[in-house]
């Protein structure tokens, strides 16, 4: 047992740099450097100089056109292997690998990376015929499950944006590529905390989603199933909702214990 006079100290440069880290990447917006200083309990050119030192490393950015911060991609990059990890985790695997047992379907756990959901972890089904994501791989937010909890969990002006800009190609049947329609359709799920497909990934296949949060309720990653339309009628896919909102919150629970 570490004494108190053997306590590491908690002013180190590495302790600032993270302290930095920390309150860029919980801020709900790009944040001012004056911000950060205040934030961090530190004088404004000691700041610069961390933020400086990140930036070089990509773990910080300033926003296009202005001198706000915000994370950088090797964060993004560095977080997402970590969440992938802690996803991957023995409890967190077999929580997921329970579920698609109980439902006989194919589940799968995403996060976001820029316009894409990056599929963290998955377990398979052996019964099912449905679309399997497997590890690593990446599909559009707009026609997705995991996406849509994604884009509802948006600010409405950060949404607006995006939407101005996203490009909604038609992949399948029922892809959604109107904005007013894919805005009313993130508007219902922003409202019920809860995500479908209908045929808008691949034909034949309809899927739904559920958040997993963290602790303060921050959207950390999706759960999501994939079924066959003809064993499973799109309207059919609320019976999955519970088990999959209980595996979700167990998922939460064991990846808040494994910190």
């Amino acid at each position: 047992m570490i004494s108190d006079s053997q306590a590491v100290p908690r002013d180190q440069p590495l302790d600032r740099l993270l302290h930095v880290l920390d309150v860029v990447a919980h801020a709900d917006r790009p944040i001012t450097m004056t911000d950060v200083a205040a934030a961090c309990g530190l004088p404004v050119p000691t700041v610069h100089r961390l933020v400086a030192q990140l930036e070089e490393r990509r773990m910080l950015k300033r926003v296009l056109g202005s001198k706000k911060l915000a994370v950088g991609a090797a964060l993004v990059n560095l977080g997402m292997a970590a969440v992938s990890a802690a996803m991957r985790g023995d409890q967190s695997h077999q929580i997921l690998v329970a579920l698609a047992n109980r439902i006989g379907e194919h589940c799968q756990i995403g996060q976001r990376v820029d316009n894409e959901v990056f599929y963290a972890d998955a377990a398979w089904a052996t019964r099912s015929q449905g679309l399997y994501f497997e590890h690593g791989h990446r599909s559009p937010l707009y026609c997705t499950s995991i996406g849509k909890l994604f884009l509802s969990e948006m600010p409405p002006d950060q949404f607006e944006w995006w939407l101005g800009h996203a490009v909604l190609e038609p992949l399948a049947p029922n892809t959604i590529v109107s904005p007013d329609a894919l805005r009313k359709v993130v508007n219902k799920v922003r409202k019920e905390q809860w995500a479908a497909s209908d045929e808008e990934v691949i034909a034949g296949v309809v899927g739904c989603a559920v958040p997993i949060r963290d602790a303060q309720g921050k959207l950390i990653a999706g759960l999501g199933i994939s079924v066959p339309s003809a064993r499973v009628a799109f309207d059919g896919l609320a019976e999955f909702r519970q088990p999959m909102e209980a595996a979700a919150a167990e998922i939460a629970a064991a990846i808040a214990a494994a910190d």
